[in-house]
């Protein structure tokens, strides 16, 4: 038991330490073998409780006996650790997240760095490593940024006032971001003019990026454009305003 116990572990350390992967299967972001190292490493724990009782002597009636006195107690005490030991089996075979992959959990997101028996390891935008069981991240509703091929299509809102040429906004706003290579052409940016009101005009842009990672940057770049755009032409946000009407002042 003991040297099944070492080999899964040196099994996983050379499958996960980067200096034993080549530099192609690093560009490749289709290459993931998490999941399946943790049937490898289960595989090897297995035969190494069945050599160790074979070594011993016990019969197979006798494990028949242990694996029913064990069922007892699971069925007791341990269905919690036993749900986590499944969903990772089920994580394994039918790879909802794996390895690298980056995904969105709870309004968190994060970068899968090890799948377990137990629980699995996601790191934080933040720096932080969290520590998820299982069974919680089977049951909850992931989205997975890597099976979409990492693109995402980010929205923002700016609103005008009532009266500004919007055709005018519409041609600079467009132009800008063909200019910006950050910007997906395929898909091509699109706005739409979302809500009116007596003081404002909402224009709702929406445009693609490359990476889920480069979004934040390229939001806050264009918001910079935009503003210099709207400063070389003279074109006003909407500012809240009340008309206040005094009667016998």
């Amino acid at each position: 038991m003991f040297g099944a116990t070492m080999l899964s572990k040196v099994v996983s350390f050379f499958a996960s330490d980067p200096q034993w992967r080549n530099h192609d299967e690093k560009k490749d972001t289709s290459f993931h073998i998490g999941s399946w190292i943790l049937l490898i490493r289960i595989s090897i724990i297995v035969l190494g409780l069945f050599l160790a009782f074979a070594a011993v002597g016990i019969p197979v009636q006798q494990i028949t006996l242990i694996i029913g006195a064990l069922g007892v107690g699971i069925g007791f005490g341990l269905q919690t650790l036993v749900n986590n030991l499944v969903s990772g089996l089920i994580i394994a075979f039918e790879k909802p997240v794996n390895v690298d992959d980056m995904i969105e959990i709870g309004g968190q997101s994060g970068k899968v760095k090890s799948i377990g028996f137990r629980s699995s390891v996601i790191s934080t935008a933040d720096g932080a490593d969290l520590i998820m069981p299982n069974g919680d991240l089977l049951n909850s509703h992931v989205i997975n940024w890597t099976l979409g091929g990492m693109k995402k299509r980010v929205h923002l809102r700016v609103e005008v006032q009532y009266g500004t040429d919007l055709e005018q906004v519409k041609t600079l706003l467009l132009d800008s971001m063909v200019l910006d290579d950050q910007i997906l052409k395929n898909p091509e940016p699109v706005i739409q003019f979302g809500e009116v009101s007596a003081q404002f005009v909402a224009l709702e842009i929406y445009f693609w990026v490359r990476t889920i990672k480069d979004s934040g940057q390229v939001k806050s770049n264009l918001i910079v454009v935009i503003n210099k755009i709207f400063q070389e032409n003279d074109i006003h946000l909407a500012v809240p305003t009340q008309d206040i009407y005094l009667k016998n002042p």
